[in-house]
């Protein structure tokens, strides 16, 4: 397995990634000498990597499966709360090693019992999407959903260790691929260009991207991080810039209800960041149009998913989590907004703009909603 270190101000931990490693990530978790391990896995995962590793591990420590139902909907409070009292009941002490084995849902719920078990015990991320393993890994956020907003409820909490096997991506639908390219796509937009040229030539519709290719991608996804969040581990100033296209991106996830890929809702958040932008004169048409290029190329369907409504978007769009980094008045929402390919909008250290929430919505329309196609259209006859 290749070695890498993320160094986040003085916080730093390893990531490991290989290509059919099982053993290699067993005998890593065995190095930490844990009083027992419990993993953390959904129902689908539980099927096809977590249970076989678990068993491995059981063979010389106490090694526990703790299996939650797939869906952004489980990513709840209520979820923590379970899952830790049973831990609890189950003879989970201080010295024990909590392994996320799954995509961000898992990895969020694992993060934040690790953080309030004992004030704070060892957690470590095996990644099983394309989307934890290239981004959200490469992050100490541990966060839960409330009804009326995503990732509110959470804290800091840094991982003992990222253990990645290429091979466990494979198992994946070409939709979730495509989810997590949304999150490349967006490190390319913002803050890591140099990527651009290799994306206008290699995303691939249908997703089937070599091993080699999906290393060359983990490892991409988790430099860009690495080259903001090195002096804000907290993303509450430069790495704010991660942002990208989840304002509206949140929104439109938490109206389908679990319908839209987190990946796919950010890319459509990107697409109404960069019509604000063009809007305010910020971006120009060049810059633009890469965005639905790069975004078509990777699958994206340009509108509103079915059944979500406008009206629904901006009532969420309110709860944003990045409220009170700047006062806004009611009727203004905070976005991360561009003024070039890998220029983010806005003061140094705090690239938020205070955008009217009519320009958002009129955005929303025109992009998201065929308004705009249809107009076309009709100027043509």
């Amino acid at each position: 397995m290749r070695n890498m270190r993320l160094q986040f101000e003085d916080e730093c931990y390893p990531v490991w990634i290989g290509t059919r490693c099982l053993d290699e990530i067993i005998s890593k978790l065995r190095e930490l000498s844990a009083s027992s391990y419990h993993l953390i896995t959904d129902r689908t995962v539980s099927q096809l990597h977590a249970g076989v590793l678990c068993e491995q591990l059981s063979t010389q420590t106490l090694a526990s499966l703790w299996v939650v139902d797939n869906g952004e909907s489980f990513k709840s409070l209520e979820t923590v709360e379970y899952l830790a009292q049973e831990m609890v009941l189950g003879g989970i002490d201080r010295g024990s090693v909590i392994v996320a084995v799954g995509g961000g849902v898992i990895g969020n719920i694992a993060g934040l019992i690790s953080a309030l078990l004992f004030r704070g015990i060892r957690f470590v991320h095996v990644p099983t999407t394309l989307i934890a393993a290239a981004d959200s890994v490469g992050s100490l956020k541990q966060a839960v959903n409330l009804s009326v907003g995503k990732n509110l409820l959470g804290c800091f909490h840094k991982p003992t260790a990222v253990l990645i096997d290429i091979n466990f991506l494979r198992t994946l639908p070409s939709t979730q691929v495509r989810s997590g390219m949304y999150e490349i796509i967006k490190n390319a937009l913002t803050v890591a260009t140099e990527n651009i040229p290799l994306l206008e030539s290699g995303l691939k519709q249908d997703a089937n991207y070599s091993d080699t290719e999906l290393m060359v991608i983990v490892e991409a996804g988790l430099l860009a991080k690495q080259k903001v969040m090195k002096a804000d581990k907290y993303e509450r100033k430069e790495a704010l810039v991660f942002e990208y296209g989840h304002t509206v991106g949140h929104a439109i996830e938490l109206a389908a209800e679990g319908r839209v890929p987190h990946g796919e809702a950010v890319g459509l958040g990107m697409i109404v960041a960069a019509e604000v932008a063009s809007r305010l004169g910020r971006l120009s048409e060049a810059d633009r149009s890469l965005h639905y290029r790069l975004l078509r190329r990777n699958g994206l369907t340009v509108r509103l998913p079915v059944g979500v409504t406008v009206v629904a978007v901006m009532t969420l769009l309110r709860l944003d989590n990045k409220r009170g980094y700047v006062c806004a008045r009611p009727d203004q929402v905070a976005m991360i907004l561009l003024d070039g390919l890998g220029v983010p909008a806005g003061p140094v250290g705090r690239p938020l703009i205070l955008v009217d929430a009519s320009l958002i919505q009129s955005c929303i329309e025109n992009c998201l909603t065929g308004i705009k196609d249809i107009a076309v259209e009709e100027s043509r006859q």
